[in-house]
């Protein structure tokens, strides 16, 4: 049978708050007291009571997240996914004090991305849900969270930083392999290749850049040397045809086109403008657009990352961590599920 904190103090003759510091790895408790009272917790079965656990951090309003995500630029803009995983989990999460403040940046600038954080450190969070799109500002933001024990996941993309931390994401190196795959597979080993990412002001974007070496690296571990161009454009700039890119889309030759987001919607009518044949087409996500496109075949495939699975889980998982120290829900490897037209006939 298990025992609770009263008889932890009793058999380790401390008191009930130093029971608690250890429990909650608060420190301030002497090496040699600590390990004799985990023996104790040990032995003795100790299991934490997480609804009194819960309802006393709902009583004292104490579980506080903020939300940094990229703004939205449209009803069907990739960011609303993650945001309404998120509100999901907050509206289970509720009636245990749990309260979310939600901010914005601009994704194609570091500067945006500083100032939101800035505002939210004027205030008093217990945890930070944002992504990791500027290494320099995220490796700032992790030594000021680590300071003040404030808890934080980043979704979408993986990074390295200086402090340890938690990421829940697909591993976009993969995920350009397989679309290396699944190109190959339809375009060949004589057809054209391309690749469009997007810009932000210190250059393409993390996962964006992960994505294209992983979509090359698939050519070279099956050693085959095929044309591949790549396209860059600004986040926020209307993507354009220059006279060089026309050319290359000329011609009656298959032509594969990867783009490493989840902007792939825009490909199709630049391929109708211009007359481009032979294409076969692969983005990211399940945003309307991109369905839409899909169902109609102008997207041969769409690789989802759930980013509406990332944000509910992000957001339960640090729930659990602050009020039960669990933290296996804090790091989540996404896996690269391919969409096809008949997964929505």
């Amino acid at each position: 049978m298990s025992i609770g904190i009263k008889q932890i103090a009793a058999l380790a003759n401390v008191s009930i708050g130093t029971v608690d510091r250890v429990l909650h790895k608060r420190g301030g408790v002497s090496k040699t007291t600590e390990d004799k009272i985990l023996k104790i917790i040990s032995e003795n079965q100790y299991k934490k009571n997480m609804m009194a656990s819960r309802l006393k951090l709902a009583s004292k309003n104490k579980i506080k997240f903020a939300i940094l995500l990229p703004e939205l630029t449209s009803s069907a803009d990739y960011w609303g996914l993650p945001k309404k995983g998120i509100s999901k989990a907050r509206k289970e999460l509720k009636e245990f004090g749990v309260k979310v403040d939600y901010y914005q940046f601009s994704g194609s600038s570091s500067t945006s991305f500083k100032k939101a954080i800035e505002r939210i450190f004027l205030k008093n969070y217990d945890a930070i849900i944002t992504v990791p799109y500027f290494e320099k500002e995220c490796n700032t933001l992790l030594e000021i969270t680590k300071r003040r024990d404030i808890q934080v996941v980043f979704l979408d993309t993986e990074i390295q930083l200086q402090n340890p931390t938690n990421f829940i994401r697909q591993d976009s190196h993969k995920a350009g392999m397989v679309a290396g795959r699944l190109l190959y597979g339809l375009v060949g080993d004589q057809g054209k290749y391309f690749i469009v990412n997007i810009l932000n002001d210190r250059g393409i974007q993390v996962n964006n850049k992960q994505r294209e070496d992983g979509f090359r690296a698939f050519f070279k571990s099956i050693g085959k040397n095929v044309a591949i161009k790549t396209i860059n454009h600004p986040l926020y700039d209307t993507l354009s045809v220059t006279e060089e890119m026309e050319t290359w889309f000329q011609g009656a030759d298959l032509k594969g086109v990867f783009v490493t987001n989840s902007r792939v919607n825009l490909i199709p009518k630049i391929f109708h403008t211009y007359n481009v044949s032979n294409t076969f087409l692969i983005g990211f996500d399940l945003n309307e657009n991109n369905i839409i496109c899909l169902k109609r075949n102008e997207i041969d495939f769409l690789i989802n990352q759930q980013p509406e699975k990332q944000g509910y889980i992000a957001m339960k998982g640090l729930f659990n961590f602050i009020s039960n120290q669990d933290s296996s829900e804090l790091n989540l490897d996404i896996p690269i599920e391919i969409m096809v037209k008949e997964h929505f006939i």
